[in-house]
């Protein structure tokens, strides 16, 4: 309600009266006598439309404005935060806890408060409802997860609008996600009140507790799964533990369980077969008698990699880029390298150039490749095993090259050669605006183009390149801060081919100047495999990549997705519109992704039930479709609700004694109304908020003076006064 109205204005405040009170006093004087005569009514009208509006317009130079103060009064309140999560649907002894719950409810556990004194309820889950939804009844308890912490966090944000004085936390004490809630607890700032529900005894169970893996792996390798089972209440028993890959059971064994509460490593293996993200899960079997077995299962997802890349590194004699190249890919560690230096016209350092090895090939790497001493039948059956399945190919160039050999690989090359010169020169990159974010050169956040630029020069001999129809220049050669007009590292991807070259040589420089610099430490290494990632990546792969941020979701998680969209050259693309089709059975749910910028997109799906999930998704821009993506993820297979089956009593209670209040088991929380009143003085609570208007500045004052001023002349004129 309104408290009270000031009117004030800036300046002399008697100078304003008097002015006020002279423009009233000529605005009768106006309209005395009149022509024609007007009755005396008739010119009271006038004078008092002439001595309103001359006195606002007086008003304004003194700038006047209004406070308007308001005052509410909040009566106290106690904020009661009711656990809504799936693990108070845990029965002990029988007497399932969410029973015992709403009994409180519907018999106001909280008994009689002091006047004026009122309850507000709240559930939380994952976080604070907004209030209580209405009966007990009503309560689901169908929470995924527990996080005390921002239960209490968001409270303590509602104190500065809310007259709450003290609060109240149903729960059985077992958190599942977020941080320790004693901080929040003690910093909440009013008493806070603890009331338990649920047993201290571990209950009569047994689950999947923990499962470790290795995230990664690769196809065809023994990968170790260490899982933790735990059992409570059984003796003498067996209970068989699986991992299984979809329905086919992968591995399997069994453990004696004995008395009391334990926990069983078990050592698990798969192998899995094919490349891409895969889907196991742990299971234990169910025993007669047991509390639940929602939590006898945990699903993992292992990203199966090909068991190694096989890269096979030519170079044409030995140099300081050949080590610096072959460890720059092994330290990706996905990467098996086979390098062959050659020795002579078809012979070669270390090892020979078989067959077996030029088929096993994925990539073909050359540095300085072909010399003068390059013999023609190895070229030959490299220049097959390239066109073969268009294998890609990685060209370093070096001084001793031999351009009339190269031509043998120039259908694969990105670049062309004139004038040739073996004179030398030092060049340095330059990044052209257009290619400043290519994932090439940005290499995930580990470069920039300035970060390009700075780089020491390469040499580079007086043979003049060009780029190829269908390639790209990344990388400018400058020399003496000219730019040169050719290409320093230029790519295509042409019909399937992908190749990449760099013009210049010596990039150990790169390699050895790199180290000790934190702007471009992890330059080499990325680089290196990035270029191998890149021209060994499938075509129809690379253009539009949409995926799940989490293979797996709880229910009470909105299913969120990234899409990342290129052109056939890697170019970005931001103005694309991008669907994803969710699918569950017959099942079908539409999630449109709103572009980030730099081709990034993003989107979400909320109140997905429990299930697998397939997903497929495509992207498009100005009528043309650049490409689509699929998979899979799962949601509300992750009970970590039942993990923990005792209530937590401890932290209940030191929750309590820091938050200022005392704890409670729900069975005996008849005192709890007596000690808050003895603890809490309730007292009504003003809120006073303030709101001024700056009637010299306010549209609606200046309209008035317009209004009162087109009155009286509209009145002088129907009057025949004008």
């Amino acid at each position: 309600m309104i408290g009270e109205i000031v009117f004030s204005l800036r300046g002399n405040t008697l100078l304003a009266i008097l002015l006020v009170i002279a423009a009233m006093g000529g605005a009768f004087a106006f309209y005395r006598t009149t022509l024609p005569p007007l009755p005396p009514r008739r010119r009271w009208f006038f004078s008092a439309m002439r001595a309103a509006s001359l006195s606002f317009v007086i008003l304004l130079f003194f700038e006047p404005s209004v406070r308007i103060v308001h005052r509410d009064e909040q009566p106290p309140r106690v904020a009661v935060l009711i656990d809504d999560s799936q693990s108070m649907t845990i029965n002990d002894n029988a007497v399932a806890r969410d029973s015992v719950t709403r009994a409180w409810l519907k018999a106001n556990g909280l008994g009689r408060l002091n006047s004026p004194a009122a309850v507000e309820y709240f559930e939380f889950s994952s976080k604070l409802s907004a209030g209580f939804p209405g009966a007990p009844d009503e309560l689901k308890f169908s929470g995924q997860t527990t996080d005390i912490a921002n239960a209490l966090n968001q409270l303590r944000d509602r104190l500065t609008k809310e007259n709450i004085q003290a609060a109240v936390v149903v729960t059985d004490g077992n958190y599942t996600v977020g941080k320790n809630p004693l901080y929040d607890a003690e910093g909440i700032g009013i008493p806070l009140y603890t009331i338990g529900v649920g047993d201290t005894v571990e209950q009569k169970d047994v689950l999947v507790e923990k499962v470790v893996t290795n995230n990664l792996a690769y196809a065809d390798t023994r990968v170790p799964v260490d899982a933790t089972i735990k059992s409570s209440g059984f003796s003498g028993v067996n209970a068989e533990v699986t991992v299984s890959d979809g329905t086919t059971i992968v591995e399997r064994k069994v453990i004696a369980l004995q008395d009391g509460t334990r926990e069983y490593p078990v050592e698990l293996f798969v192998t899995p077969k094919d490349e891409g993200m895969k889907k196991y899960t742990v299971s234990v079997s169910h025993l007669a008698g047991e509390l639940t077995d929602k939590n006898n299962t945990r699903s993992f997802f292992i990203k199966v990699l090909k068991s190694k890349m096989q890269i096979v590194l030519v170079a044409g004699a030995p140099s300081a880029d050949v080590p610096a190249v072959r460890q720059g890919l092994l330290d990706d560690g996905h990467f098996a390298v086979r390098a062959f230096v050659q020795k002579s016209a078809d012979e070669f350092y270390e090892n020979q150039l078989s067959s077996a090895a030029l088929d096993s090939a994925d990539c073909f790497v050359f540095i300085g490749y072909p010399t003068q001493l390059s013999g023609s039948t190895t070229m030959r059956r490299l220049r097959e095993a390239i066109e073969k399945d268009k294998r890609p190919l990685f060209f370093i160039n070096s001084r001793t090259i031999d351009y009339g050999k190269l031509a043998t690989f120039d259908a694969e090359l990105p670049i062309g050669w004139a004038g040739i010169s073996t004179a030398e020169a030092n060049v340095f990159p330059i990044v052209a605006d257009r290619y400043k974010f290519h994932p090439l050169l940005t290499l995930e956040g580990a470069m920039t183009a300035e970060g390009w630029q700075s780089l020491p020069p390469l040499f580079k001999t007086q043979t003049v390149f060009r780029l190829k129809p269908g390639a790209e220049m990344l990388a400018e050669a400058e020399q003496q801060n000219v730019a040169l007009g050719e290409p320093l590292l230029a790519m295509r991807n042409l019909n399937g081919q992908r190749s990449l070259a760099i013009t210049g040589y010596g990039v150990w420089q790169w390699k050895l100047s790199a180290q000790g610099n934190a702007a471009t430490e992890r330059f080499f290494p990325a680089f290196m495999s990035s270029a191998v990632r890149w021209l060994t990546a499938k075509n129809d792969e690379k253009s539009v990549k949409i995926a799940p941020t989490q293979q797996v979701f709880t229910t009470a998680e909105p299913a969120e997705f990234t899409a990342q969209v290129y052109d056939e050259q890697l170019h970005t693309i931001d103005n694309a519109e991008v669907n994803v089709e969710v699918r569950k059975g017959d099942e079908a749910t539409q999630i449109e992704l709103h572009a980030t910028g730099n081709g990034l997109y993003e989107g979400s799906a909320e109140g997905l039930g429990e299930g697998e999930y397939t997903f497929s998704g495509k992207a498009a821009a100005n009528g043309k479709t650049y490409g689509e993506d699929k998979g899979t993820f799962t949601v509300g297979q992750v009970n970590v609700e039942f993990i923990e089956t005792k209530m937590n009593k401890p932290l209940l209670e030191q929750m309590a004694f820091r938050g200022g209040g005392v704890y409670y088991n729900i069975a005996n929380s008849g005192g709890l109304a007596d000690d808050i009143n003895k603890k809490v003085k309730f007292a009504t609570k003003e809120d006073v908020s303030i709101s001024e208007i700056e009637l010299w500045n306010w549209q609606y004052f200046l309209g008035a003076i317009v209004l009162l001023f087109a009155v009286e002349w509209l009145g002088r004129k129907i009057s025949g006064m004008i």
